[in-house]
């Protein structure tokens, strides 16, 4: 029986073990108690407790169905049948309220289980009919059950911490991911962040910051889908299930000893003995080179190596933009953004935090729903070099594309005041005669010049 030794937690092995679409047996030792949670095609099937209070009979006694006295009564009359059979013959509880009862009693278990301390984790693989035919005609609803687990756990910030200790974890989420998780009860800033999901591999801090959800609130979402299914792990390392352990090589027998006649063993101990005796001139002759050997010679240390330097705000600020550009050439715009962030976080005040507003006000402009962030990002990069047109063209051209007219003129009209030669879409001009046409700009169409128009700085 191998015993599972992971440093993820419980939320972690759940995403795997639906991913791997295992099953088998989770035995979980914890401080207050043993649960085992039954795993088949990747789903929860069935939980078991022995923990104070997580029988089925002590959990209707708290909602109030049974007392005492009466669980001993049904339990003496029982003659071995379980406590819920018992409780809808007696016509205390319809089935259906009897599996309305359990599933929030396995709900509570499973939620004890995420919050507990685990002292021994022991995964049993196998079918489950020998240790489960009889709770397997009991239909659980693995979704559901995990979602409201999840949702009400007190784990946010041991889900923060796994997550921070693997960035190499990168998700998949699955095709129409909104529709396939409609069912759940999903508020609509969870609906709408559900949404941005795409089929390009993300982290958790770039779904934390493509969905703005707070970091806790993203993390638990993360864990979330991953145990439902709705996002596969596609990059670093699965949390696996250890293989059945070969048995050892058995002990090779010690070979005999071979006894020495007697006269063999006394020429074996002469010899010995000749060997370690030296002859008194060679003793003489180590005794005199002793004599003639000088002292060791001093000698200087070699320098001790000097640390390198920490780079500064604005460096460090530099290199996140350069790595941003290099991921907006891979069309991994939400890691390039999230670069960006870092960028501004150290370094957003400066003028060289100039061309980090930009940019991503330019990847803010792609996305409808950031229409708010990227008039932000443009504004502070406008303040920060007031003679740069660009700010004010882009910000026209967003405020053009709602409807906002009188926004739009404005910026567009603070834009060629600054720089006559700025683009401005067509037809602005004639609308308002204070505008004067646009110069077109050559080179614009080809490769060089898009990446000169996404990348370069604003003269000035």
């Amino acid at each position: 029986m191998p015993e599972v030794r992971m440093r993820h937690f419980l939320p972690a092995l759940m995403g795997s073990l639906h991913q791997q679409r295992a099953e088998g047996e989770l035995v979980l030792e914890q401080n207050d108690g043993t649960r085992r949670l039954y795993w088949a095609d990747g789903d929860l099937k069935y939980l078991r407790s022995d923990a104070v209070g997580e029988q089925f009979g002590n959990f209707l006694i708290r909602r109030g169905v049974l007392d005492m006295a009466s669980l001993k009564e049904l339990l003496a009359d029982g003659e071995g049948a379980r406590v819920g059979d018992r409780v809808v013959q007696w016509g205390l509880m319809t089935q259906e309220e009897c599996d309305e009862r359990l599933h929030e009693l396995l709900g509570s278990v499973l939620l004890h289980a995420m919050e507990h301390t685990i002292l021994k984790m022991t995964w049993i693989p196998g079918a489950l009919g020998g240790n489960l035919s009889g709770d397997l005609q009991f239909r659980l609803d693995h979704r559901w059950l995990v979602w409201d687990t999840f949702q009400s756990a007190k784990i946010d910030r041991e889900l923060v911490d796994m997550f921070r200790s693997e960035p190499n974890w990168r998700w998949k989420a699955l095709p129409n991911l909104l529709d396939a998780l409609s069912s759940l009860p999903l508020t609509p800033t969870l609906a709408y962040a559900l949404s941005l999901f795409g089929s390009e591999p993300l982290s958790c801090d770039t779904i934390e910051a493509l969905t703005g959800l707070p970091q806790a609130d993203a993390a638990k979402l993360v864990a979330t889908l991953w145990a439902l299914g709705g996002l596969n792990l596609v990059r670093g390392e699965l949390p696996l299930l250890p293989k059945e352990e070969p048995p050892p090589p058995p002990a090779k027998e010690p070979e005999p000893e071979i006894e020495l006649e007697p006269d063999h063993e006394q020429d074996a101990i002469y010899i010995i003995q000749e060997d370690l005796t030296p002859p008194p001139a060679m003793a003489f002759e180590e005794e005199a080179l002793e004599l003639e050997v000088p002292g060791p010679t001093p000698t200087a240390l070699p320098p001790f190596p000097l640390e390198e330097e920490e780079p500064s705000a604005p460096e460090r600020a530099r290199r996140l933009v350069v790595k941003a550009k290099s991921y907006v050439m891979q069309d991994r715009t939400s890691e390039a953004i999230r670069a960006l962030e870092q960028a501004i976080k150290v370094d957003g005040e400066s003028p060289g935090a100039y061309e980090a507003w930009m940019l991503l006000g330019r990847l803010r402009l792609s996305n409808p729903a950031w229409s708010t962030r990227a008039i932000e990002a443009l504004q502070m990069a406008s303040r920060l070099n007031p003679k740069a047109a660009e700010p004010w063209a882009l910000m026209g051209e967003l405020y053009h594309r709602k409807g906002f007219k009188a926004n739009a003129q404005g910026c567009f009209r603070r834009a060629l005041g600054l720089d006559p030669s700025v683009a401005v879409p067509a037809g602005w001009a004639e609308e308002d005669s204070t505008i004067p046409a646009p110069v077109s700009k050559e080179g614009q169409a080809g490769l060089m010049g898009k990446l000169k128009g996404m990348f370069g700085r604003e003269k000035g």
